[in-house]
């Protein structure tokens, strides 16, 4: 799901252990942030909370080694869990709904005590624009229809969630097909928002979190992807801006990188806010990492902790950054070559890398308050 797009939309970028006892045998666990019984996590606290970021890849596993991955997630310190809510595979016939997976999983989640984060996308074939109908990551042709979708996930799960996440990375065509558009993207987060509202007055709406780009006539710049939303008066439609703040393989502090750099445009995206009247609202940061491994934009062990750390001290330093979710808390595969599969704070077999111990010793020492 959460397929970064090629180096050269990002930025060109180059330019739970073998078994849970052993694992909480190096280090003490930590518990996760107190979520209510029935996993409604909006508004907890205003503590600086980490999560995990995994996506679709959960879906895939096998009840065992789910269990497992949420485990070291939650002894982690993790409070949530972003999670898809996949449209083009629950109603991939329109009017014909299959949940038996995305059930599993929300279950899963609450019953480890953490928050589920759902985001809900991908258009089934029978919902996509005519310009780009081979492609879940096609925009839906009508924003009601979307809408609908979006009441029929909110209503089912409302003793589940109410935390939610309107589409993922519209600004690059990579998961806006067949090119973004800010107006379109607003129209569908407006629709999409005015039913979860209704449904549920005390959820928590996330904009579709921002993906590093340039205004490269085909993807557009998540700053300016902000402004083009105020200017229309779309974040009436949202509760907390998104963004995911990728600067791999540099730091996210590496001054050498300004012009380009994803996290260090989140001062300038406050001030963008600010100046539009939403000084309560926060920036959530629902990814955000590095992947080890081999290939050319990888980095060390020690700079995908260092780049984790970096964040979370940014979450803990500025109240207007809100909860940040790691992507990944495991690697989707062992091939060391490919970034995609090595995201990872813990390897494909659950022994952790460095990142893991840095987010745990966070979490530790900053623990929200009981509830």
């Amino acid at each position: 799901m959460f397929r970064r797009a090629p180096l050269s939309v990002r930025l060109t970028l180059i330019a739970l252990a073998v078994s849970i006892v052993s694992l909480t045998s190096m280090a003490p666990s930590v518990s996760a942030a107190p979520v209510p019984a029935d996993g409604r996590c909006s508004d907890m606290s205003s503590a600086p909370l980490i999560g995990g970021s995994p996506g679709a890849t959960l879906g895939g596993l096998s009840d065992a080694d789910l269990d497992r991955e949420l485990t070291l997630a939650r002894n982690a310190g993790m409070f949530g869990v972003r999670v898809d809510i996949d449209w083009s595979n629950i109603e991939a016939v329109r009017g014909r709904f299959n949940w038996t997976n995305t059930d599993r999983v929300l279950n899963a989640i609450v019953s480890h005590g953490m928050c589920p984060l759902g985001i809900i996308g991908y258009t089934p074939q029978w919902a996509r624009v005519a310009a780009a109908v081979g492609d879940s990551h096609s925009r839906p042709a009508d924003p009601a229809i979307y809408a609908a979708f979006v009441g029929t996930v909110v209503q089912r799960y409302l003793a589940h969630m109410n935390l939610w996440e309107v589409w993922n990375e519209p600004n690059i065509v990579g998961f806006f097909k067949p090119q973004p558009d800010v107006t379109a993207y607003s129209l569908m987060l407006r629709a999409a928002y005015q039913k979860i509202k209704a449904l549920q007055p005390n959820s928590t709406v996330l904009s579709g979190g921002l993906a590093p780009a340039t205004n490269n006539g085909i993807n557009i710049d998540p700053t300016t992807y902000l402004q083009q939303m105020y200017q229309l008066g779309a974040n009436a439609y949202f509760d907390d801006f998104n963004l995911h703040p990728y600067t791999y393989p540099a730091l996210p502090n590496d001054p050498s990188t300004a012009s380009w750099n994803t996290a260090m445009k989140l001062w300038p995206m406050r001030d963008v806010m600010v100046a539009g009247g939403d000084t309560a609202k926060q920036i959530w940061l629902t990814e955000f990492g590095a992947p080890t491994g081999t290939a050319p934009n990888a980095v060390s062990e020690q700079g995908q902790s260092d780049t984790v750390g970096i964040i979370m001290d940014a979450v803990l330093g500025n109240s207007w950054i809100g909860p940040a979710f790691v992507y990944s808390t495991r690697d989707s595969g062992t091939n060391v070559a490919d970034s995609e599969q090595n995201f990872g704070l813990l390897r494909r077999d659950f022994l952790p890398k460095l990142a893991y111990g840095r987010v745990r010793d966070f979490t530790a020492g900053h623990p929200p308050p009981e509830t």
